[in-house]
């Protein structure tokens, strides 16, 4: 007979199997799902048939990503596909922000290059947090949408109000912008738009459009100044409820850089499949910004690094440094 452990059903073991409540934002019938999917039947193959059981609560259906770190942390969600800023919040963990700083990266290949070398520094430091870190995701380029007019300079967001995500980098890089931050979570975005609490958002091409938030806009610049990864992690107080067999299986280290790859490559894919999808059908005007441009967004953010290091910490300015070591040493190697 099944004994309920929590609740809310964090973790129950009816016989042989274990069932496993998966949180996410993100949207269903999206890459991310694909991509999630694929570790799900990974894992369930390598702990052996009938002994896991996953539950999918996507789009949102558990609350805001912050809410659900938050849960994750004290054991009433077992697993979460979350984005680095949500868990920087949720876990009072400033120093994750590092890998969301404005104009930091250049490539995709940089950052995995990065985020693949740093894998075990991030993960030692969400373990003390009670959270497993088990691969990386991505979410991509971040970039501006408007429903009222084009965000083509700075100058452009004054006075606009933008939905900004709930950490520090947002809020104050909307700030030095000229724009008026109104931090929402993600389940209550697409509502503003539609009432007009907010006139816009950044957000990358995928998520925008796998939210309806495309829809709410006209306008969209593809400025590329902040890329955001995101992550599968698990409970450290479930994880550690679990036996051995169960946890490596859930872990995947011999298929980890193969599961990531893949993922990636969704992402992407499906970021050119619907750029090029609404280019044609004209509903929004897409903006590729010049050299030039795109300098000018640069220097305007600069005016907020000073209060977004400081919000860092101490932890998050030494991580920092080990960031931007790897940064270099990549950009060294590709010359």
């Amino acid at each position: 007979m099944c004994r309920l452990i929590s609740y809310f059903l964090v973790l129950s073991l009816c016989g042989a199997q274990t069932k496993l409540r998966i949180g996410s934002t993100v949207p269903y019938e999206s890459p991310w799902e694909e991509a999630l999917d694929i570790y799900i039947k990974e894992v369930s193959q390598a702990a052996g048939a009938g002994k896991l059981n996953f539950r999918k609560f996507l789009s949102g259906q558990l609350g805001g990503e912050v809410e659900m770190v938050r849960s994750l942390r004290m054991g009433t969600l077992d697993v979460g596909v979350f984005s680095i800023g949500g868990l920087a919040e949720g876990l009072s963990m400033p120093e994750l922000l590092v890998l969301e700083m404005p104009f930091l990266f250049e490539s995709d290949e940089e950052v995995d290059y990065v985020m693949d070398a740093l894998f075990d520094e991030f993960s030692r430091r969400l373990a003390e947090k009670d959270v497993v870190l088990v691969l990386w995701g991505v979410n991509g380029w971040r970039n501006f949408g408007c429903a009222t007019k084009p965000i083509l300079s700075p100058a452009d967001l004054k006075g606009l109000k933008m939905r900004a995500q709930e950490t520090p980098i947002y809020i104050e890089m909307y700030k030095a912008l000229g724009a008026t931050p109104v931090p929402l979570p993600t389940p209550d975005v697409l509502m503003a738009l539609k009432n007009r609490m907010v006139e816009g958002f950044d957000q990358t091409v995928v998520f925008a459009v796998s939210t309806g938030w495309m829809g709410q806009v006209k306008h969209y610049t593809l400025t590329r100044h902040i890329f955001q990864p995101g992550a599968i992690v698990i409970s450290k107080k479930v994880f550690d409820k679990l036996p051995a067999d169960l946890q490596k299986a859930l872990l995947l280290k011999e298929k980890r850089a193969e599961i990531q790859a893949t993922g990636r490559k969704l992402v992407r894919n499906e970021e050119q499949s619907i750029l090029a999808s609404i280019e044609k059908e004209g509903n929004v005007k897409f903006y590729h910004l010049t050299p030039q441009q795109k300098e000018a967004f640069r220097k305007a953010m600069q005016a907020a690094m000073p209060r977004i290091e400081a919000d860092l910490g101490s932890e998050g300015k030494a991580l920092l440094s080990q960031v931007r070591a790897k940064i270099a040493e990549y950009r060294k190697m590709k010359k």
